[in-house]
């Protein structure tokens, strides 16, 4: 049985928000609440079975009011929760919680807010007030928000509730990032990322031997170290766009919202093509670059060679592993037909394996998920891939993108007085390497 508490603050069910509309509190909140009540009913309950005697009209009356009102509050949380809100932890640039990594980005994206009106409603006061200070400082109010400290520049940390807005409507142009492990740090100096291998295998000890709680573990001399690939913080920039004066004075919500959209969707675009093609010299390193080579000869694509494709890639990686290629090459896939004269037939025809659009179900290839990136080279007209790579096979979450500065974008705005107005530009760091070269492969003529 829950034990008796303290009782805890209790929380408003609704609260104005931005444009005066009420919303819920965070759910954290409501949460908090809910155990609160309980605790209170069972603090009733444990009372009267501790004294050894019935519950009094009152306390009976009480317990039942303080679990009618958690069963309410019970509806509340399922209703926040399936609404799949803004992130908790703060700021985070198309970030993910793991459990919604593992459930596919653009699926979870669809289901938050797309714009900043639906995620203000949702939001906590002290996200509100941020968004309210963000507007200010665009304004021209530097004192808002900005960072005016001797050693600052002025600069600000965009607020959470715009990036996940973004996030969100722009998840389809980030397909590496939201299927890869995500390596948050405060700051960008060169780290080394920790690895230890998968291919290790154990040994039988006699009673007498070594447990490899000393220097030396039998059959491994000295222990296997824990290492891996140093990775960096590259700073990719939107570049400025030029805001009038009156654009800023006049603005709502909506102008901002196509403001940093436009800022953040840049530096989304680019970095997706430098985590899939990126070569490591001045850039960071695109899975393409280390990926295995499947060679399949000179020959036009087809499912068979995605099937070998995939069997190249060890079983240990294979349960996690997905298809990743371009919108044209899927398509090329999908248009095959069995052959036969007058068949028109398609070969991947399994209902289970095309997904419905509808439903939001993605489409699968050999029972794997297949995530479009435009970034990668399509086939041919015909099939043929002579000196690209336009499919690849593999578990991504051996491919690391490290985000200094905990993922968060960073925005600067200084005034054009020649031109009446200010100029706003978006900055974010990150490095990507894949650690285990084995775990994807890639498709070579």
């Amino acid at each position: 049985m829950r034990q008796a508490t303290t009782q805890r603050t209790a929380f408003p069910a609704e609260r104005a928000n931005f444009y005066g509309e009420k919303h819920m509190p965070k759910l954290f909140e409501l949460k908090q609440e809910h155990t609160a009540l309980l605790d209170k009913a069972e603090g009733l309950i444990a009372t009267a079975e501790r004294e050894k005697r019935a519950m009094t009209a009152t306390e009976t009356e009480l317990a039942n009011l303080h679990t009618k009102e958690a069963e309410k509050l019970g509806k509340q949380i399922r209703t926040v929760q399936g609404q799949n809100t803004l992130r908790a932890d703060g700021y985070g640039f198309f970030g993910l919680a793991s459990k919604e990594a593992e459930t596919g980005a653009q699926a979870v994206h669809a289901a938050g807010p797309t714009t900043f009106k639906e995620a203000v409603k949702a939001a906590s006061p002290s996200e509100v007030d941020q968004l309210k200070s963000f507007a200010a400082y665009l304004g021209g109010d530097v004192t808002a928000l900005a960072d005016l400290r001797p050693s600052g520049n002025g600069g600000v940390f965009i607020p959470s509730i715009v990036a996940g807005v973004v996030a969100r409507n722009y998840a389809a142009a980030t397909p590496v990032r939201n299927v890869s492990t995500i390596w948050s740090t405060q700051g960008g100096e060169p780290a080394v990322f920790p690895v230890i291998s998968d291919s290790e295998t154990a040994v039988i000890l006699a009673p007498a031997d070594y447990t490899g709680a000393d220097a030396i573990v039998s059959g491994d001399t000295p222990p296997t170290a824990i290492t891996g690939p140093e990775m960096g913080a590259f700073k990719f920039s939107s570049k400025p766009i030029f805001v009038p004066r009156e654009v800023v004075t006049d603005a709502n919500l909506n102008v901002l919202e196509e403001m940093f959209s436009a800022l953040l969707a840049r530096i989304a675009r680019t970095q997706n093509l430098k985590y899939t093609k990126g070569t490591g010299s001045g850039e960071p390193t695109g899975f393409l670059q280390n990926a295995t080579a499947y060679s399949a000869g000179a020959v036009a694509l087809d499912l068979d060679i995605a099937l070998d494709l995939a069997y190249t890639v060890p079983a240990l990686y294979r349960p996690q592993g997905l298809y990743m290629a371009s919108d044209l090459t899927i398509k090329y896939l999908r248009k095959l037909k069995t052959g036969l004269t007058g068949d028109r037939r398609a070969l991947w025809k399994d209902a289970f394996e095309e997904g419905n659009a509808s439903l939001g179900t993605p489409a699968r290839l050999h029972g794997y998920d297949i995530l479009v990136n435009n970034d990668m080279d399509p086939v041919a007209a015909d099939g043929t891939f002579a000196g690209v790579s336009p499919l690849v096979f593999g578990d991504f979450k051996r491919f690391v993108v490290r985000e200094a500065e905990n993922g968060a974008p960073f925005s600067y705005r200084y005034d054009v007085p020649a031109k009446d107005g200010s100029a706003v530009v978006a900055f974010s760091r990150s490095d990507s390497k894949l650690v285990v070269p084995t775990a994807i492969s890639k498709l070579t003529a």
